[in-house]
């Protein structure tokens, strides 16, 4: 762009008694040529990024959930403070690449991710280039995060034989077991509890424990497989030195919250039926359970149902021979209460897929591959824009600038300006 100026330009020559004026009038031609900063042109440019931390969860099925990945998207979309130093980032199979422009950038996310779920960080480094004369190097750094395959709600098996490596579950160790919290640790409850102190009935385990026997830590069912149950009769277990069932009728207190007064998890003995059979049969299962202080009888709750879930061979022998000789194996595991709409709306959600996936197959095109690779395409850059706005890197819509109003407000004031002068 070229701006056309005309100056008027004015002196006083000589002293004051003699002093003589002279003005000019000069044309001026200015060339304004728009330059990005530094920061911006390394962020445009390729192959201008020295770290990357690779994030991967990767489920014994490919349809299991991963939930741990939806853990990690809202804790950084709730710090901003963590995400201003990525200069992009890239959607994989299994899981994320954010790229930084420093490795302490890098290095200080990668501590901040291992913070909010248990993982395991590995880091390597690839020499690009290098200088002898002047003892310079160009070196990019990869930094892998691989987070544990175990998410929330699953059904574990933890092997007896992860306490001879020392890599046990604690107490928890060759027992069926749920996985009831992720944080830094794994925290894991019994899914057939003892009737003893409901303390016992948890057990943490450490990421590092888990990467050593990770072989003696399977999944036996995700999320996926809950079953709904109904709630017939719940009779809670006395932690007293007495031992025994307390009667409470149908004046118990449920759990509220810290205030309550009472801990969250009571161990009981309850009476469920299923869903499906519930008018159809009297067909009911009897298990105990954690969850005593939070259901109460007509309360609908999830949980798997191993009478008649038919498991792999593999699991059927591990079932078998990972388990104490005290173990007893459960025909239902009660896994959480849930709002009678929360399982619908997913089942609908899920039906309106199947229902678009059915009317983009029965479509006719001349070249099914390349529609294949177009469908490919677009399926991989909607995930990317959906998983950035989770995130937080979008904050404003696609081709909008979200100072649209400041830069209205200036250009107006500078047009006042203009015709004032």
């Amino acid at each position: 762009m070229r701006l056309k100026v005309r100056l008027t330009i004015r002196a006083d020559v000589g002293e004051s008694p003699r002093c003589v004026t002279i003005q000019q009038r000069i044309p001026v031609e200015l060339f304004v040529k728009f330059n990005q900063c530094p920061e911006c042109n390394r962020e445009f440019t390729n192959r201008t990024w020295q770290a990357v931390v690779q994030i991967r969860q990767k489920r014994p099925t490919s349809d299991g959930p991963r939930k741990g990945l939806i853990i990690l998207e809202q804790s950084i979309a709730k710090n901003d403070t963590i995400r201003k130093h990525v200069l992009s980032m890239e959607v994989t199979r299994n899981g994320f690449d954010f790229y930084f422009l420093d490795l302490m950038h890098a290095q200080s996310f990668s501590s901040f991710l291992s913070r909010i779920a248990p993982m395991k960080v590995k880091s390597t480094q690839k020499l690009v280039s290098e200088d002898v004369k002047n003892n310079k190097a160009h070196v990019k750094h990869t930094i892998v995060c691989d987070m544990v395959s175990l998410c929330r709600d699953d059904l574990v098996i933890c092997d007896k034989s992860a306490a001879k490596d020392g890599c046990g579950a604690g107490r928890l160790t060759g027992r069926l077991c749920i996985v009831n919290r992720m944080s830094s640790v794994v925290q894991l409850v019994d899914a057939a509890p003892t009737r003893n102190n409901i303390q016992e009935s948890f057990a943490d385990l450490p990421a590092s424990n888990y990467w050593k026997g990770e072989k003696y830590y399977r999944v036996v069912f995700s999320s996926h497989r809950l079953v709904r149950f109904i709630v017939l009769d719940v009779e809670l277990y006395d932690e007293s030195p007495n031992h025994g069932y307390t009667d409470e009728g149908d004046d118990k207190t449920l759990y509220s919250g810290p205030k309550s007064g009472f801990s969250k998890y009571a161990i009981a003995d309850c009476i469920v039926a299923r869903e499906c059979d519930f008018g159809t049969n009297d067909e009911t299962f009897q298990c105990t359970t954690h969850l005593g202080n939070l259901i109460t009888s007509g309360d609908i709750v999830l949980g798997y149902d191993l009478v008649s879930s038919v498991l792999p061979g593999a699991d059927e022998w591990s079932i078998k021979n990972s388990f104490n000789s005290t173990f007893e194996l459960p025909d239902v595991v009660l896994v959480k209460k849930v709002n009678d709409t929360s399982l619908h709306s997913n089942n609908d959600e899920e039906g309106e897929e199947t229902l678009d996936d059915s009317e983009n197959k029965k479509e006719k095109s001349k070249s099914k591959k390349r529609e294949r690779r177009q469908r490919r395409r677009e399926k991989k850059d909607k995930d990317f824009e959906a998983a950035a706005s989770r995130m937080g890197f979008k904050d404003g819509k696609e081709g909008e600038d979200p100072n649209e109003q400041l830069w209205e407000q200036e250009r107006k004031a500078f047009e006042a300006e203009v015709e004032k002068d």
